[in-house]
This record gives structure tokens, sequence and C-alpha cells, in this order.
């Protein structure tokens, strides 16, 4: 390699001798899914396993799956919940967080009927189930969630209210104490309407990266600390608008590293004041996840028509 912090994909990994054993693709090609891991497991819930644009009862998930990352051969059956595209999940202490999520209430080549979800909840992987957490105040999808400490923080997406009914962007972000007696959701003042963006948390700051406005692709990065409250910007994402549509980010040995549609894999530099291009993902991806794996690598998980996925390995 060129350098000791070079962002290498399997290939880069197989010449020096270090090839990890492959993974195996995913139980269905999915997009605008959520993915987390906790325990060395992969988990996936939900997504769109159906042509771009085209959503029904049919096309959208609410599947729950896992795989263990280290010598994992087979997708594990959880038990699932409602169909659900336009969500992430995140991990605490073990536990599996979801939140909201666009459900389509149409049948198939019925008129479109898209419905954000308020429902919320908490996967325990020791008992096997699901329990209820606050609803949202209102319906969210093409939203994105991370966790600060013991707080949830969710960023942008919109509320689509059905059939004729149109949509609302959202100018708020959530914040739910987890450590609360009576966790409630408390709404922030956001400086951004967007969706479709990718949100990671590193330390007490919560990053919202890239995603679409009203307008098209946005390369924005807005930074909000959950300490203080109060929000900042960062660095834009490199590349093109368009580049920034949903991108897939997560930290990697501390470090903030983002995957864009066209293929770039950006790493933010240890000051946080620009991004550094480390490499590419074999496959170009959208609506796609990035899930850190240990100290040192991470895997790109599904996106477009995509089942399949692709070790990332930080050197």
């Amino acid at each position: 390699m060129k350098h000791a912090l070079a962002l290498a994909l399997f290939a880069a990994a197989v010449a020096h001798g270090a090839e990890p054993a492959a993974l195996p693709a995913l139980p269905k090609a999915v997009s605008s899914f959520g993915a987390a891991e906790a325990g060395g497991y992969l988990y996936v819930y939900g997504g769109h396993a159906g042509k771009t644009h085209n959503y029904d009862t049919q096309t959208v998930l609410g599947t729950f799956h896992r795989l263990k990352l280290d010598g994992g051969a087979k997708w594990e059956e959880l038990p699932g919940g409602p169909k659900a595209q336009g969500l992430n999940l995140v991990s605490n202490k073990g536990s599996i967080y979801r939140a909201g999520g666009m459900q389509p209430r149409n049948a198939p080549g019925e008129e479109p009927d898209n419905h954000s979800l308020t429902e919320c909840a908490r996967f325990d992987p020791k008992t096997n189930k699901w329990e209820p957490l606050p609803a949202l105040p209102a319906g969210r999808s093409s939203h994105e969630i991370a966790v600060a400490g013991d707080k949830l923080v969710i960023v942008g997406g919109w509320n689509m209210k059905g059939k004729g009914n149109g949509v609302e962007w959202h100018d708020t972000a959530l914040v739910l104490d987890l450590t609360a007696k009576k966790p409630e959701w408390k709404s922030v003042p956001q400086p951004f309407k967007r969706r479709a963006l990718a949100a990671v948390a590193l330390g007490s700051k919560v990053y919202a990266i890239g995603g679409l406005t009203a307008e098209g692709g946005d390369s924005r990065v807005d930074i909000f600390d959950t300490e203080t409250g109060k929000w900042s910007e960062g660095p834009d994402l490199p590349g093109n608008a368009r580049a920034a549509f949903s991108p897939a980010a997560c930290v990697v040995n501390g470090r903030l590293v983002a995957n864009t549609n066209d293929g770039a894999v950006h790493r933010l530099t240890a000051k946080g004041d620009t991004w550094e291009k480390v490499g590419t993902s074999e496959k170009k991806r959208m609506v796609a996840r990035l899930v850190p794996w240990g100290d040192s690598r991470a895997v790109l998980v599904g996106g477009a028509g995509a089942d399949s996925l692709e070790v990332l390995t930080v050197k």
C-alpha cells in the first residue's frame, strides 16, 4: 500500500496475505434498509426489494436477519416487524434500535399510498424479542438514526401522509435519552431540510452527511453536539451533489468513513477539517449501508439491485 492509513478493498486484503472469508449474500437483494453491528453480528431489517420507485405491499419488507461476521456461513431469521423502508438500525449496549420508516399500503398495480411511520422499538438479542419505545411525534422516513452515548438522535427525513395528502419535510431533529425513567422524544431545531442522508455518531457529536433537498442532491455536512444542543458545519462531502444522495457511512477505528454512490470511499481527517479519498468500492451502490467490523474493517451491504457484501479493510 502507498500509505499506512489507506482504505483497501477485499482484493487488497488478499494481496497482503490477509484473505478474509467471503461473506454470504443477503437473503434478498434490498435497498433503503436498516443495518447495524452488535456483538459480532450484522443485523439487517426491512427495505425495498422491488423496482426503483415502485413501492407496494409486496416489495417492501418487514423481515429481520442477522449474520455472524466472523465465520458465519448462513443468515439467521429473527422476529420481524412492520414492513418499512427508508429507515436504519443502530446498536447500543448490545440492543438494536429502529424508528419510523415508510410503509406502502397499496397492493401491486394500485395507486401509491405511502405512509411514514411513528413506531419505534428495541430488539434484545438475549430474549429474541422487540419491545416498544415511545412513538415519534410525527411520521418520519428517509431519515437517519444515530446513538451518541445513551442518546438516540434522529435527523432529516420527511413525513409521507398517504395517497393525496402530500409530504412534509422535517426541520427538527429528535433526541431520546435512553437513561431516563420515562424516555420522551425531544425536538431540536435543525438547520436544514434533507432526506436520504447518512448520520454517524463520533463521540458526543452526530454528523448528518449529504442527502437530498427539495431542489436535489446536497453535499453538506452538519454536526449536532448532543452535549450543548448546538449545530455546526463540517466540510462538504467530496464529489458532485448527485454522488451525495444516500451515502453509506460508519466509524472505523475512531474515524468517520463514507462511501458515495459513485463508488468513492472518503474518510474525515483526524482534525475534522476535510475529507480524504482512501479507496473506491468494487461495486457502485445506491442506498446501501456501511457497517463497522471490529477495529480495522467495515462491510458495505446491499444497495439497489445488490445482495452482495463487500469487505473494506483499514491498514
